[in-house]
């Protein structure tokens, strides 16, 4: 069984629920996933039956802007289902506590949350096979070594519907010893003043709270010691060395994650949502192709946009 690293999850739910959905470039990543995943359902949108498997999902903060996104591109949600698995039960604990927000706003889709090792050896014996529409696994490949995520992506392929969609991020490897707080944080700042001109001064603690979270985290990850983060082409390559038949990547979270998405029959999913990034990452290796840049200035008059706090739309 590979090791899932479940104490380090228990002990970091609740911070990671926080920034994770406070702190607007995450929720912003998580968007784009959850556009670019619907989007290759293609023909299998209109199914009766659509199901949704969200692997190592935690604390469900995926499900939200996934189901606005299905809801968006479909007449109803009648007959769709939504299964979260993940081996940590902090993490499943925090997922069920906000099923009865979701189950107010998506009254016909059916919940389950299941506490299961969804990155265990036998986690496809577990649910069988062929099982969902679309497969979705965020932020859970990077903590593995190189032969353990071809292991994982070869699961969540088999869990996919012949016709179905394979969806996963992963944060990546960043260049010249650059880390998280380097690419997010001048970002975060400028939500901390757009916090504090549409909510006031609570709202700006609150969103400078979570940014020291963010901080405390990536030390934590870099003291765990975690294998090396893979590239984009190593996320690739193993997409379509696992038999996924139609594979497209791209950045999002401004260039530290990487987003694969892919069929396991011909068609080729839509382009993936196109994310800007961070300027700490303007002109480095793997990022040329990239015009937009997204700096402290041009982000403020993004999320000024709004009019209201980022936290202020979280229940």
């Amino acid at each position: 069984m590979l090791d899932t690293h479940h104490d380090f999850w228990n002990q970091w739910s609740q911070a990671y629920r926080g920034f994770s959905e406070t702190v607007e470039p995450y929720r912003a990543a998580q968007r784009q996933l959850a556009e670019g995943a619907v989007a290759a359902l293609n023909e299998n949108l209109a199914r009766k039956n659509l199901s949704i498997l969200d692997v190592g999902g935690g604390a469900g903060n995926l499900i939200r802007p996934l189901l606005e996104e299905l809801a968006r591109r479909r007449e109803h949600l009648d007959g769709v289902s939504y299964t979260l698995t993940d081996g940590a039960k902090e993490m499943t604990e925090l997922a069920l506590q906000r099923l009865e927000d979701l189950k107010q706003r998506f009254p016909k889709v059916k919940f389950s949350v299941l506490h299961l090792d969804t990155l265990a050896e036998d986690f496809h014996d577990n649910l069988g096979s062929g099982i969902a529409d679309l497969v979705i696994c965020s932020w859970n490949i990077e903590y593995y070594p190189t032969e353990s995520r071809r292991k994982i992506i070869q699961r969540l392929v088999r869990l996919a519907h012949p016709r179905g969609v394979v969806a996963f991020s992963s944060s990546v490897q960043l260049p010249d010893d650059l880390n998280i707080r380097d690419v997010l944080m001048p970002l975060g700042q400028a939500q901390v003043l757009q916090a504090l001109l549409t909510g006031g001064l609570g709202e700006m603690k609150k969103v400078i709270s979570n940014l020291k979270q963010i901080a405390a985290f990536g030390t934590a990850m870099s003291s765990r010691q975690f294998p090396e983060k893979p590239g984009m082409m190593e996320l690739a390559e193993l997409a379509t060395q696992t038999g996924l038949e139609s594979v497209v990547t791209g950045y999002h979270l401004f260039g530290a994650s990487v987003m694969v998405v892919a069929r396991k029959d011909e068609q080729l999913p839509p382009p993936l949502p196109q994310s800007p990034i961070a300027q700490a990452l303007v002109g480095k290796p793997g990022y040329e192709a990239y015009p937009d840049t997204a700096t402290f200035f041009s982000y403020f008059g993004i999320l000024m946009q709004m009019k209201k706090p980022v936290s202020s739309s979280i229940r």
